[in-house]
């Protein structure tokens, strides 16, 4: 065979390889809760450390299960993903606006840094 034979079976394979390894829509909303729940535990333990008492302690730990609720409940509502074929896409949208988060490839997915940024505020 020649080398422009082998370039092209490499070629098919690796666009095989990550249209059957692409993550689905599920795998992209959870990567989102992820983020946003570790942000919020971050958080709640921010104010944790500010008062030692342990009425805040338990209101830290009933209001961190209420927010991971919320999260998620907001993130299967916004979060989808655009497929195509080799990679797909994590969407947001907002108010009919719809941004691009993320993208995913081999099974990972990997989140922009915009949502550090849109999560803060």
């Amino acid at each position: 065979m020649k080398p422009k034979h082998y370039i092209i079976a490499g070629l098919c394979l690796f666009i095989l390889v990550t249209a059957f390894t692409n993550p689905g829509t599920e795998k992209h909303k959870e990567e989102v809760k992820l983020k946003m729940n570790a942000f919020l535990e971050k958080e709640i333990d921010k104010e944790n450390t500010t008062s030692n008492n342990q009425m805040s302690e338990a209101g830290g730990i009933l209001g961190n299960a209420l927010a991971q609720s919320m999260v998620n409940m907001l993130v299967d509502n916004i979060v989808s993903s655009s497929n195509y074929i080799i990679f797909s896409t994590t969407d947001v949208t907002v108010e009919g606006k719809t941004k691009t988060i993320g993208f995913g490839i081999l099974g990972n997915v990997f989140l922009s840094s915009k949502i550090d940024e849109a999560i803060k505020q």
